[in-house]
């Protein structure tokens, strides 16, 4: 078990250790532990030039700011960086955290800049007065004022669309928007939706009304004396601590039938504030509102601003920024996290630079995929399956350093048009070409002039609108393996299978070397990136546009698979696992679609690390070299119409790894 800093000024509790998250932990321990809490100084306003909570992301770019001036306070507005291409964006009000006395117009920047870009919608949020400076109602007041100057003037002023209007707020900013929008309700004024996290719902709240109270009293973050100490400086008079505009929870029947009716409550496991939290959820459901109330294990108050040093925290942020999305017209899949974080997806996974592409093509490539090294001859194949007609590349390299032959032609490779989109190929054994997946089926292709000779067409001429052929693999025993593409599922995008679609059309399928066809798996959306362990007992398999990569249990003279299970899942991570390659220490290689990566994973399934690159599609990996440790990727063009117009895709990249990789096996047959 844990064991708490004895030491530190403010050492975690033993209550505590058991049920806290482990980033969190050692990240407390570590910066947060020495520090005083606001309640043991005297008080000193400069306090608000820093973060409440260390450990925030940085901001993201946004098109513009602007800082508006209103009754004795400000707002701040900001414009994502895509706004919609037609008509006025809409608007998202947010309040900041920080006990009615901490924070400001910087405190919650990075949260705004990210929903913003990712809901393409114009955040304001709002500077209001605090304690001990200006008491109870002054805050409540200007969260009013705020929201009531944006309703009138947003449409003229801000140039937005007011009738597609959004609230929130974290911890007493959430005890802000939830009274803001009973008073707009009973105004008359519409409310789409309101997201809150940790909100103060209840400020008569103590250890014998909450559970929560009780339970949490010595978490980290907001233990019961630093909320009291908070509640001190803003509500003093304690005959206001039960008044509904302080304590929304207390809101009359009216207030709760005319307010919101969607909403979005995130609280932490280990918040003092969890269980008023869950009441004012459960409220708002009794009035037929529509809740998503989610509590998020491990961790306690302020978590959503420590983005910068938690997993959660991100998973947080991603789910508050996928509400705001979806509610104003985008899809969930809109929200990846490679957008919200583009520097490093996940906290504490080393981040290395790859560079920009070992090879430029003259024509960069529609989809590169399948490269094979051959180490007889030291060349390099691959194909661009995509481009039409679809094409089959040779390149030499020098066998003494893995680099571009000066036989190569102007440094370029020998090109073959084929007659069919070649998606996957592997040498044969002891025999000149290769065994192919064509988008049909199975075939030898010549090396001579790229001509297919069909062994097994699979996909029949009538099925080739909702099935083609992707990537593959030649296992230890010289049997190839092809795997399918649901070509709707896969035109969705990932994440975006309705929950109605039923089974997936993609398949994999083994041909062995006597000729014989064998069903092996079904329920694919995009088979991708077969590869086994270094003793060839384990086979992974990617559902690239799922999000996920299998592991089975692999029998080697039958070839038979048993004892499927989940071994990586990205679903919330972003990244599409495409193409991927093992080394001789069973680590995983794994070309990351839109996530501009090739991660690198345990034989354990723990993320070791990114490599970084200048394509946003990475899409097929290979070993390669005089010492088998090179790492090949081919890339594709983002088609998209925002993409980067610096983006390397369609070209070759390389990275030395520096530990061998294991060989791609040929076809005995």
């Amino acid at each position: 078990m844990p064991t708490a800093v004895s030491s530190a000024r403010n050492p975690l509790h033993p209550s505590v250790l058991p049920r806290l998250d482990k980033q969190y932990e050692a990240f407390y321990n570590k910066y947060m532990a020495n520090a005083p809490m606001i309640q043991e100084l005297p008080w000193d306003p400069a306090v608000r030039s820093s973060p409440a909570v260390p450990g925030g992301a940085p901001a993201l770019p946004v098109s513009k700011t602007e800082d508006i001036e209103l009754n004795g306070f400000s707002i701040r507005v900001f414009y994502p960086t895509n706004l919609p291409a037609q008509g006025q964006p809409p608007v998202f009000i947010w309040y900041h955290g920080g006990g009615m006395v901490l924070g400001g117009i910087n405190a919650e920047n990075p949260f705004c800049t990210r929903v913003g870009n990712s809901a393409r919608c114009v955040v304001v949020t709002v500077d209001y007065r605090m304690a001990p400076e200006y008491k109870f109602p002054v805050g409540h007041e200007d969260a009013w004022t705020a929201f009531e100057w944006v309703y009138k003037n947003g449409k003229d002023r801000l140039g937005v669309d007011v009738s597609r209007f959004g609230i929130g707020g974290s911890s007493s900013g959430g005890n802000l928007a939830a009274f803001v929008s009973q008073k707009a309700g009973l105004e008359g004024i519409p409310i789409q939706f309101m997201v809150l996290g940790v909100p103060v719902c209840d400020n008569t709240a103590t250890a014998e009304t909450y559970k929560s109270w009780n339970v949490n009293r010595h978490c980290p973050g907001l233990p019961d004396a630093k909320m009291l100490w908070y509640r001190d400086q803003y509500i003093p008079n304690q005959e206001d601590l039960s008044n509904p505009i302080a304590s929304p929870l207390f809101g009359s029947d009216e207030a709760f039938k005319s307010s919101v009716n969607k909403i979005f409550i995130a609280l932490a496991e280990l918040d003092l504030l969890r269980s008023e939290g869950e009441a004012y959820s459960e409220k708002l459901k009794s009035f037929g509102k529509d809740v998503d109330c989610r509590t998020y294990p491990g961790v306690p108050h302020a978590v959503q601003a420590m983005d910068g040093v938690l997993d959660m925290a991100r998973k947080w942020i991603k789910d508050m920024c996928t509400y705001v999305a979806v509610q104003f017209g985008r899809h969930p899949a809109d929200v990846a996290m490679e957008d919200l974080y583009p520097d490093n997806v996940e906290v504490d996974v080393p981040q290395i630079e790859g560079g920009g592409p070992w090879l430029k093509l003259k024509t960069p490539m529609v989809l590169g995929e399948a490269p094979i090294y051959r180490a007889e001859d030291s060349t390099l194949h691959y194909v661009d399956c995509l481009k039409e007609p679809a094409e089959l590349h040779f390149l030499p390299l020098d066998p003494s350093t893995g680099e571009i032959s000066s036989n190569a032609i102007d440094g370029q490779p020998r090109i073959i048009q084929l007659e069919e989109s070649v998606t996957v190929q592997f040498f044969r054994e002891n025999k000149p070409g290769y065994i192919c997946a064509y988008f049909a089926g199975v075939a030898f292709m010549s090396e001579e002039d790229g001509k297919l000779e069909i062994l097994k067409e699979i996909i029949t001429q009538e099925e080739r609108g909702i099935r083609r052929f992707n990537d593959g693999g030649v296992d230890v025993m010289g049997r190839f393996w092809l795997a399918e593409i649901d070509r709707k599922a896969l035109s969705l995008g990932m994440g975006r299978l309705p929950a109605d679609y039923g089974e997936p059309l993609g398949r994999l399928w083994r041909y062995d070397p006597d000729g014989s066809l064998h069903l092996m798996e079904k329920g694919l959306v995009c088979g991708n990136g077969l590869a086994w362990s270094p003793d060839s007992n384990t086979m992974y398999l990617n559902d690239s546009a799922a999000g996920l990569v299998f592991a089975y249990d692999f029998d080697i003279p039958s070839g038979n698979l048993s004892n499927k299970r989940l071994f990586i899942d990205r679903r919330d991570l972003g990244g599409e696992p495409d193409g991927m390659v093992a080394d001789v220490e069973g680590n995983l290689y794994i070309a990351m679609w839109a996530s501009s990566r090739v991660m690198v994973y345990s034989p354990e399934g723990k993320h070791l690390k990114d490599i970084k690159f200048t394509a946003r599609n990475m899409a097929c990996t290979s070993w390669g070299g005089p010492n088998y440790d090179e790492l090949y990727i081919a890339s594709a063009t983002d088609k998209r119409p925002n993409r980067r117009e610096d983006d390397d895709g369609g070209h070759l990249f390389k990275y030395h790894v520096g530990i061998k990789g294991l060989p791609k096996y040929k076809f005995k047959g």
